[in-house]
C-alpha cells in the first residue's frame, strides 16, 4: 500500500449474492443516516477485536440498516444475505471506514454524547480529550 493510499480510504470490492459491489468511503448525503443507525453501536465498533455474532445479536436491526446505506442497497437486498455474507460486508464497510470513524465519528460522539474517555482511548490508545 503506498502512502498515498493510506491517507486517502481506496474502495474494495466484495463479491457478494452473485454480484460484485463497491465497498467505498461514505459519502457525506450517507452520513446522517448511516450516524443514526450506527450510533448504538459505536462502543462495540471501536474495540480492538469485534465480535461480530454477538454485536448482530444485540443491534442487528441497526447493523443491517447500516449496512444498507454504506452498500447503497436497500434494506430487504441485505435482509436476504447469507449470514456470512453481511458479515463480510458490514467488515468491509468498517474497514473502508476506520480512519473516518476513528479520529473523527467517535472523538466527535464522545463528546456530543458525553460516552467518556473510554471509547476515544479505545480507537486512540489514549486517554486524553480530542480536540
Amino acid at each position: 500500500m503506498t502512502d498515498l493510499e493510506k491517507l486517502i480510504p481506496q474502495d474494495t470490492l466484495v463479491q457478494v449474492a452473485g454480484e460484485t459491489l463497491v465497498i467505498s468511503p461514505l459519502k457525506v448525503g450517507q452520513l446522517p443516516a448511516f450516524l443514526r443507525v450506527i450510533s448504538p453501536v459505536m462502543t462495540q465498533l471501536s474495540q480492538p477485536h469485534i465480535h461480530w455474532l454477538a454485536l448482530f445479536g444485540q443491534h442487528g436491526e441497526d447493523l443491517l440498516s447500516a449496512i444498507g446505506i454504506a452498500v447503497r442497497k436497500p434494506r430487504e437486498w441485505v435482509d436476504d444475505l447469507a449470514a456470512d455474507d453481511a458479515l463480510l460486508l458490514a467488515a468491509k464497510v468498517m474497514e473502508v471506514n476506520a480512519d473516518f470513524f476513528t479520529r473523527t465519528v467517535i472523538p466527535k460522539l464522545d463528546g456530543l454524547l458525553g460516552l467518556g474517555k473510554g471509547i476515544q482511548a479505545a480507537s486512540t490508545g489514549s486517554t486524553s480529550p480530542s480536540a
